[in-house]
């Protein structure tokens, strides 16, 4: 039996075996010290002899094959420097020649695929001879005085048999030779090797590939002397305008046709897609951003290189991946290229592909059009003016849909918001030129064109709310984007042209529709109810409109769409003096407008002019009565009259009750200003409203008999400034039930069991009478089918199916008129229900401004009435808060200022009586609150009013404890305890 023979210990270089380890680490900074210490061992020691060196430079090329952790990385940078020290410093002799010879040899025998290996052990092999040939490349030593070409020949032909053979390393063994190109140049090599390099690439038959591209511009750029092949490319340049066509196939990967001088031969293509933008892409349009516009032959601008090849990536035809490299393109382009190309990145093509993927989740490419987005995003971050050419591709009128809508996004509305003034300014004058004439004469076409940038200008308007712009001293003095908006606005909204004249061509052509109109009042309308509560000085912008209607009313090529003539003509004539003196006064710096009471007043007439050009009838009575509020209110102020406030109280009320967020706003701006004004009767006015009925009697009882059964309706020419009101079925909760008299044989609604009960026997008469007229009996369900055939048509001749129709009709006729009278008495409710909705936001305001004032103890009482009768959860919930919130603010230091005391006990009286009525529980805690903030009002003015309190509560506390109340009346009673127990410890 052999022994095997033990290995020598002193025969081990342990310290190379763990360089060698670490050259695979993953760890970068742990690779770069392994290299550096082998550059250590090898390169500065003299003890090394040639044979361990070139041992080294073997076994380095060896661990190129390895697929193990980083080895290829780390044994790749090791060999580069290791030849760069070694033989890359000074001239090569014989000697060292055969050495680097040996070591190609040895790089193509370590990387020799041959046997049966598996798949990945070839492609480790692979692998491993071009990251070989790409350190003896970057090294230098192939291009030292001393060589003759031969080595640099013999590692072309390695790298382009690789190409060749594995067509998914073409990419890989381009990038090589392109970078080698610009090693070649760094150290100033002769023309030969680049030339060596072309001609081995175009004898393997790649002259004509997205490489062959990439390496052809390079050698050209770095080497302009070089003598390149004649038959590949027009004037030896692939960016000539006639190889547009012939590149854009290149740079698509597909086959390009042989053609009578190029050389022959077939290259295969590759066998899988690369989600990996080719980089030949970035090396034409950084060739492309370099080059001077001035050379005919050359296109710099978007024909050869965004029409006919980046457009053609987003064609229909164009497949999923293709269309993913369009995307990728895009992204790298939009974030690198210069400002010149940024307009011409928004082909048709590009446009449409992008909705097309961000218009769902599902779609294959959903998440690079999002990428896309973002990045357009994020250069208009840093570079604002990029704005204008994204909102030309994605906002321009040229787009036969909306891009928000289309792709069901906002990315219109970011680009407004981050687009600078000059962008805006360049593109929105566009916008509204095309609003005016859209370049179509088909009435249809122009008026969906219209309506597609009446969105845009409006999402923009949206936008705009954030600007914060300085009070100024002239009518015009407002934002410059606003301005061009409203101009345009107003002449398509509010007026009309026949033919246009050839000298006047800001006027609309064709004609503006009716439909076109309505939609840009309506976006008048919505924009200026965000401008109420968001814009600093909303009535400039009011008055702005009213004042460009009147303007435009002078040019005779205009005609109003609504004619205000004779005694309607001469209020509104009349509107605009006062409205003139109103604006003046805001505007002199003399005028104290302390709590912006003119301003309120000049927003709230010039949007009852503009209600009055929107036809709404109600309006022309309304100014009227605001220009006599305004001479009471503001002319006669010394004498102290109060008719003003409660005819402007009125009118707010009439504005309330309408269901639009425009008038919601615009009330509570006017109420703010001019609450210290309110009296009694104002305050009467409010509550009266809340005393009122949910129904058509309390409908009748509020408006005015001229309105009729329209009142519901007021105001709804607006359409998207129509809040929604209160359904019946989302009022019908945990509402205590009416069993006071107010309630009593009114014409209440129902609840749930009642409505369901009345819906079965109206269901039951109806199949009663109809079976009369049909002589049938509906409660047999028993009948045998064939009886019920025997006595049907075949008795009856044709005046009795005559008369038996119009039976039947007349039964249909009355159900149908029996259901729009319940349609009636829901529409009541939800009418009287926003109204109330509408006073207690208005109160809330009052309370918040005026809770010193004692008027405002007035409320709560009504306030205690309308959560016990209401139906809505809505109307109970808020006017539960309000009460809440008046008590809280009412400390010991904030009391209402001193008020008659009998008045305060009456109102004491009158919460303790309510409460004894039956309510929900939260009726109940609302009376604690009321109870408790009088009397803290009571013992403020006068301690000894505490016994009053005291008796009060006891008389309450007795008729509780006789009756069957819920539990929320212990509450009551816990709480005033709790209170009087905290009152007397700090009152010792």
């Amino acid at each position: 039996m052999s022994i095997k023979r033990r290995r020598e210990p002193s025969s081990i270089d342990t310290r190379l075996i763990e360089i060698y380890e670490d050259l695979a680490n993953e760890d970068q900074e742990i690779r770069i010290k392994a290299a550096s210490a082998l550059l250590s061992k090898f390169c500065t020691e003299n003890d090394n002899s040639e044979e361990q060196l070139l041992r080294v430079v073997q076994r380095l090329i060896r661990g190129l094959c390895s697929g193990r952790k980083a080895a290829r990385i780390g044994f790749s940078v090791a060999l580069t420097e290791l030849l760069s020290q070694r033989w890359g410093q000074s001239h090569i002799n014989g000697a060292e020649y055969k050495q680097i010879s040996d070591l190609i040899d040895n790089l193509v025998d370590q990387t020799e695929v041959s046997g049966k290996i598996s798949g990945q052990e070839e492609r480790d092999h692979y692998f491993g001879r071009l990251f070989g040939a790409e350190a003896f490349i970057k090294s230098g030593v192939l291009f030292k005085p001393g060589l003759n070409g031969d080595t640099w020949i013999r590692l072309l032909d390695l790298i382009c048999v690789v190409a060749t053979k594995k067509s998914w390393l073409r990419e890989e063994c381009g990038w090589i030779l392109y970078n080698a190109c610009q090693t070649l140049r760094d150290g100033n090599w002769s023309t030969n090797l680049v030339q060596a390099l072309i001609q081995k690439w175009g004898q393997a038959g790649l002259a004509k590939t997205p490489e062959g591209v990439a390496i052809w511009l390079r050698a050209r750029e770095n080497f302009p002397g070089v003598d390149l092949p004649s038959n590949v490319w027009q004037d030896g340049n692939p960016l000539h305008r006639k190889e547009t066509s012939k590149l854009a196939k290149i740079l698509k990967e597909t086959p390009v046709g042989e053609g009578p001088k190029e050389p022959a031969g077939e290259v295969a293509q590759k066998g899988s897609w690369s989600s990996k933008l080719h980089f030949v892409w970035m090396v034409i349009f950084d060739k492309l951003a370099k080059l001077e516009p001035a050379p005919s032959n050359v296109d710099t601008s978007k024909t050869p290189v965004v029409d006919e090849i980046l457009d053609q990536l987003f064609a229909q035809t164009a497949s999923e991946e293709r269309k993913y490299w369009g995307l990728l393109l895009f992204q790298h382009l939009w974030s690198s290229a210069p400002a010149m190309w940024l307009e011409e990145l928004f082909t048709r093509n590009f446009t449409r592909c992008l909705i097309n993927q961000l218009a769902s989740s599902d779609r294959y490419l959903n998440r690079a059009a999002e990428k896309s987005v973002k990045t357009i995003f994020r250069r208009i971050e840093s570079e604002p003016s990029a704005a204008y050419a994204a909102l030309n591709g994605l906002a321009s009128p040229e787009l036969t849909v909306s891009f928000n809508q289309a792709s069901q996004t906002k990315t219109v509305d970011r680009l407004f918001a981050l687009a600078d003034d000059c962008s805006l300014r360049r593109f929105v004058p566009e916008l509204c030129r095309k609003l005016l004439q859209p370049g179509v004469q088909d009435r249809k076409a122009a008026t969906v064109k219209r309506r597609m940038i009446a969105d845009q200008l409006i999402v923009l308007l949206k936008s705009r709310q954030s600007m914060v712009i300085p009070k100024a001293k002239s009518t015009s003095d407002v934002d410059f984007i606003i301005d061009t908006v409203l101009g345009a606005f107003v002449t398509c909204s509010y007026f009309s042209v026949g033919d246009v004249p050839s000298n006047r061509p800001h006027l609309p052509d064709p004609p503006i529709s009716t439909t076109t109109q309505d939609t840009l009042r309506t976006g008048i309308s919505s924009w200026l109810s965000l401008v109420i509560g968001s814009f600093p000085h909303p009535a400039r912008y009011a008055y702005g409109i009213v004042y460009k209607i009147h303007i435009c009313q002078s040019d005779t090529a205009l005609q109003p769409a609504i004619e205000l003539n004779g005694r309607t003509g001469e209020q509104m004539a009349a509107a605009w003096q006062v409205l003139r003196l109103v604006h003046r006064d805001v505007e002199a710096p003399s005028v104290s407008d302390k709590n912006g009471f003119l301003e309120a007043f000049e927003l709230l007439y010039s949007l009852t002019i503009l209600q009055v050009y929107n036809g709404d009838a109600d309006a022309v009575g309304m100014i009227d009565e605001l220009t006599t509020c305004y001479d009471t209110l503001i002319r006669h102020r010394r004498t102290g009259d109060q008719r003003g406030s409660e005819g402007l109280v009125e009118i707010l009320l009439g504005l309330a009750a309408k269901p639009s967020k425009l008038f919601r706003r615009l009330v509570q701006q006017v109420f703010t200003t001019f609450t210290s004004d309110i009296n009694h009767n104002c305050l009467q006015s409010m509550l009266e409203v809340l005393e009122s009925k949910e129904n058509i009697a309390g409908q009748n009882e509020i408006f005015e008999e001229d309105r009729g059964s329209d009142a519901s309706n007021v105001g709804l020419d607006i359409e998207s400034d129509v809040e929604e009101l209160d359904t019946v079925n989302a009022d019908r909760g945990d509402s205590s039930p009416e069993s006071d008299e107010d309630t009593k044989g009114s014409d209440a609604f129902p609840n749930e069991d009642g409505v369901k009960e009345g819906q079965d026997e109206e269901l039951a008469a109806f199949n009663k009478k109809l079976a009369q007229a049909l002589k049938t009996s509906p409660a047999n369900d028993a009948i045998d089918a064939a009886s019920v055939g025997e006595s049907s048509d075949e008795d009856m001749d044709d005046e009795q199916m005559e008369a038996l129709d119009e039976h039947i009709i007349a039964i249909f006729k009355e159900r149908e008129k029996a259901a729009s009278k319940k349609s009636q008495k829901t529409n009541a409710k939800e009418t009287i229900v926003n109204f109330k909705r509408r006073v207690l936001e208005l109160l809330e305001i009052y309370v918040k401004q005026q809770q010193y004032n004692p008027l405002a103890l007035n409320i709560l009482v009504p306030l205690l009435k309308v959560i016990r009768t209401t139906r809505s959860t809505l109307v109970s919930g808020k006017a539960c808060a309000l009460v809440q919130d008046f008590n809280k603010k009412c400390k010991r230091k904030e009391l209402p200022d001193t008020y008659p005391e009998p008045e305060v006990l009456q109102l004491l009286k009158d919460v303790h009586a309510e409460v004894m009525r039956e309510g929900s529980n939260a009726h109940a805690s609302a009376c604690s609150k009321a109870s408790l903030l009088l009397v803290k009002v009571l013992v403020a003015h006068n301690s000894d009013n505490i016994r009053e309190a005291k008796e009060i509560y006891s008389k309450t506390q007795a008729a509780l404890a006789k009756g069957k109340h819920q539990a929320g009346m212990k509450s009551f009673i816990d709480d005033w305890l709790m209170w009087l127990r905290d009152y007397e410890r700090l009152s010792r």
